[in-house]
């Protein structure tokens, strides 16, 4: 499948919705943390958490948040935006950093 045909099925669905795969594991249904790859000859692949380190990429976000000295409600709200939310941040990178995120998400209306 091609990027323009992803592209335009998708848009007949609430952009809101969450993204789902299959694992080949048979693990069941895996949730799509926004994590993209493009080979050498530019195609694109959709990672899901059993194929990338959740908590290496969450933890490189952060760094990167601080380092560019983003506010907090924008680093937040992008994360959420991108599927690492308060829960995902707290099962694959660490419990207080998610909880804190969360209580700071509530607090400020990011929705999640």
């Amino acid at each position: 499948m091609k990027v323009k045909e992803l592209i335009r099925q998708l848009k007949e669905f609430n952009p809101e919705a969450r993204v789902f795969a299959d694992s080949y594991e048979g693990k069941g249904i895996e949730e799509i943390l926004c994590s993209f790859s493009f080979t050498n000859n530019g195609d694109v692949i959709l990672e899901h958490a059993d194929q990338f380190d959740v908590g290496c990429e969450i933890g490189q976000m952060l760094d990167d948040y601080l380092e560019n000295e983003w506010d907090e409600t924008d680093a937040y709200r992008e994360m959420c935006d991108k599927g690492y939310t308060p829960d995902v941040v707290s099962r694959f990178y660490d419990k207080w950093v998610g909880k804190h995120m969360k209580k700071y998400c509530e607090e400020h209306g990011i929705e999640y």
